[in-house]
């Protein structure tokens, strides 16, 4: 049954006859298990109301039909989150009927057969779906990586768990609501062009169009209008390896514990900040994501009458971002493998502003040479002083991706960086000073022991008070006077201790913290507690282990 230009349908007759396709370009299927109870919930209420559930606006195009096949098959412009869910939770309700015959035309009417899906994902998503919607069984959770795979694991495991409670009368009840009481607003457009204005246009009521679906559209949109296509395959391939860069990023960051909150405006906007060549006119290190699309749009509009100029434009900025995105997902995935790469990515943890700057480091392999002198910005300006400059970092981010600098000519920019707001001077007056609870400190201590913990014990390390926050004795007796509150979070007061042993240590002088101590991973923890053991330790050694700490960190941090 063919699908009409414009009109409603219901979810049963669009399926019945047809085959559908995601291209590889569009993104991949991520909607959460929020997205899903909210679908879920809408039929429940639905049913009970005895009312039809409206679920948005779906685009089709249709392509030619495969080798003797009677169905239609249909490219899907927008809409794609939904029709895959619906698609899911079909096959899950279809699953648990009883009537083999009943089963089996359902099947064929609604999902098509193994290896015969009537929504298919192209590449390997579509493998993938193939595989959990008919052998599951062969599917081991822990081993699936990609994101978009993730999510429709997820999508099968909550519908499943929702349906378990339900009836066999209840199965089939919702399966003819979806069949016949489910509506969407089908657009069936006959050509490309007609498809990019559409989807520049469609409000997707599930999943609103995210930056990186809104920029692709609009490149679709200029290079389908004024260059007559001549771009849609370069926007297409481009934008598919960024999406899925993009989710491979967000792989890592669950897997590494990294990159905070990263989201597709932080890619988008990075590459922006480290690009300034292609947006002269209108480059500033504090446009938003909303105004740097704005901004691409401005571009695109004034070019549109100079096709040449208008494609290089395009062309550039497609290869520019595709590299940047891929490099971005290349470098933290290798974090997990490289040694060097360790402590400044997931111990010490560079903020996001350095970001720009250290993926086009490692676009041009310089990014491991200059690793030491960026660690020791990191914990020199952006963690012990606690700023977050940009506008230098941000020059510098385009500066090099614009000039083929060398390794020392990017180091003496990097120097100067850090003398400006961190010197030696700052540096030691910044370390002097009460510091508990600054972002650098647990870091120091770490390196100050040498290190070589493995992240899991790093990341359970707490800062410990050796004279307790919160003492249970007379700290005057130790040598301490009524500044105590500003001495107890100077530098030497502060170990390292593992959260387990640090709970147990209470508000006890260090005498009786000795053997908690001793039980410590931590090296020089079980010094300090030697030496506490000795006996007469008090403020002086607090003093002088200070001293230490900070003649340490001024060499290990240094600006060389």
């Amino acid at each position: 049954m063919s699908i009409t230009k414009s009109q409603t349908e219901k979810i049963g007759s669009i399926f019945n006859g047809n085959r559908f396709i995601i291209p590889t370009y569009q993104r991949k299927y991520s909607w959460t298990d929020t997205e899903r109870k909210a679908l879920w919930q809408d039929i429940e209420e639905s049913i009970k109301d005895k009312m039809n559930h409206f679920v948005g606006t779906l685009s089709f195009k249709e392509n030619k039909s495969i080798g003797l096949s009677t169905d239609t098959v249909y490219e899907i412009i927008d809409g794609q989150q939904r029709i895959t869910t619906i698609f899911i939770l079909l096959k899950v309700l279809i699953d648990k009927i009883s009537n083999e015959d009943v089963k089996k035309n359902q099947l064929s009417a609604f999902i098509g057969s193994h290896n015969n899906l009537k929504l298919q994902p192209l590449g390997i998503d579509g493998e993938f779906l193939n595989q959990l919607l008919f052998k599951p069984e062969t599917l081991d959770a822990e081993k699936i990586n990609k994101r978009s795979q993730k999510f429709m694991f997820s999508a099968k495991k909550l519908f499943t768990a929702f349906s378990n409670s339900l009836t066999e009368t209840e199965i089939e009840e919702r399966i003819i609501f979806i069949r016949d009481n489910i509506e969407v607003l089908v657009f069936n457009v006959v050509s490309q062009a007609q498809a990019v204005k559409m989807f520049s246009i469609i409000n997707d009521r599930g999943l609103p169009l995210r930056i990186l679906d809104k920029t692709k559209s609009i490149l679709m949109l200029y290079s389908t209008l004024h260059l007559k296509e001549k771009l849609n395959d370069n926007i297409n391939n481009s934008f598919e390896k960024i999406f899925d860069a993009y989710d491979d990023l967000l792989v890592c960051r669950e897997k590494l514990g990294i990159l905070g909150r990263l989201e597709e405006n932080t890619i988008f906007t990075q590459h922006y900040y480290s690009s300034r060549k292609l947006f002269s006119s209108t480059w500033n290190n504090r446009d938003g994501a909303d105004t740097i699309f704005d901004n691409l749009k401005v571009k695109c509009e004034e070019l549109k009458d100079r096709p040449d100029e208008l494609k290089l434009f395009i062309a550039d900025y497609l290869e520019d971002f595709e590299k940047f995105a891929v490099s971005y997902s290349n470098l933290v995935q290798e974090v997990e493998t490289k040694v060097i790469y360790q402590k400044t990515f997931r111990y010490l943890e560079f903020t996001a502003t350095l970001y720009p700057l250290l993926v086009r480091l490692y676009m041009q392999g310089k990014l491991d040479d200059l690793l030491p002198i960026l660690e020791t910005i990191e914990v020199r300006v952006y963690k012990l002083r606690g700023t977050n400059p940009i506008a230098d970092m941000y020059w510098l981010s385009s500066h090099i991706s614009e000039y083929n600098l060398t390794v020392e000519e990017i180091k003496g920019h990097l120097v100067s960086f850090s003398e400006k707001f961190v010197n030696n001077h700052v540096f030691r007056t910044y370390l002097e000073g009460a510091i508990y609870g600054n972002g650098a400190v647990k870091y120091i201590l770490s390196e100050y022991s040498n290190g070589n913990h493995n992240i899991e014990i790093y990341k359970d390390y707490q800062v410990e008070h050796i004279f307790s926050k919160d003492p249970n004795y007379d700290t005057t007796s130790y040598g301490f006077a009524d500044d105590y509150d500003y001495e107890k979070n100077r530098l030497g007061n502060l170990s390292l201790l593992e959260k387990g042993i640090n709970i147990g240590l209470g508000n006890l002088p260090p005498i009786n913290k000795v053997n908690g101590y001793l039980k410590s991973t931590n090296t020089e923890i079980r010094n300090l507690a030697g030496q506490i053991q000795k006996g007469n330790f008090d403020k002086l050694n607090v003093d002088s282990r200070r001293d230490d700490i900070i003649e340490f960190s001024i060499i290990r941090f240094n600006l060389d």
